[in-house]
């Protein structure tokens, strides 16, 4: 175990200072950022008036998958924010280790972790941003084949860019994705059998 842990904190100092440049600085602030997915509505828009030309049907289709989806990434935020964080109740790197850079969001400025001070409150295992970031994009993908490699894309940035940011580690980031795929999938299973009762979810 000791093995294990000592390879995330390298992992860790990896990401967040050897590959660390001035353009992966402001992309992965970016995405890290939950008001980027704001970027999402008039892409969706776009695409929904695109669809609503080629009939309504594909429209309906593209609004029920984006509730879901939604539904997908809620769940999955409580599931890792009020159930297994405080069981596990894990220091995020930035309040107990030393040399980390970490990124004040208010302040939009780069500080140097000192080990003691604390930086942010909440606690790290699992991740509840690659966690309901991938839960969304596994709804997504489940029903657009084609968009797989841009969710691919887009879920390993936001996963990546938490460890750059000092705020969790990379083991944090794998296990956020495994409980987003998990609660992404009891979405879509559940959405399977209630779509044989409902019309208006036959897509």
């Amino acid at each position: 175990m000791q093995f294990l842990y000592e390879f995330d904190e390298k992992s860790l100092f990896f990401i967040n200072r050897t590959v660390r440049n001035d353009v992966l600085d402001i992309i992965f602030v970016f995405f890290s950022d939950r008001m980027s997915l704001l970027v999402l509505v008039p892409v969706l828009a776009f695409i929904g008036f695109t669809l609503k030309k080629q009939g309504n049907g594909k429209l309906r289709k593209l609004i029920v998958i984006s509730i879901m989806a939604i539904i997908a990434a809620s769940l999955s935020d409580i599931v890792t924010s009020r159930v297994i964080k405080p069981i596990f109740a894990r220091p995020r790197p930035c309040q107990v280790l030393e040399g980390l850079f970490f990124y004040k969001v208010k302040s939009g400025i780069w500080v140097l972790t000192d080990g003691i001070s604390s930086y942010k409150s909440s606690f790290s295992f699992v991740s509840s941003h690659a966690s309901n970031s991938i839960s969304a994009a596994v709804v997504f993908g489940y029903f657009y084949k084609k968009l797989i490699p841009a969710l691919i894309l887009a879920v390993a940035i936001i996963g990546l860019s938490r460890p750059y940011l000092g705020v969790h580690y990379p083991s944090d980031i794998i296990s956020g994705w495994i409980t987003g795929v998990m609660t992404a999938s009891m979405v879509i299973l559940l959405f399977k059998k209630m779509r044989n009762k409902y019309e208006y979810l036959r897509i």
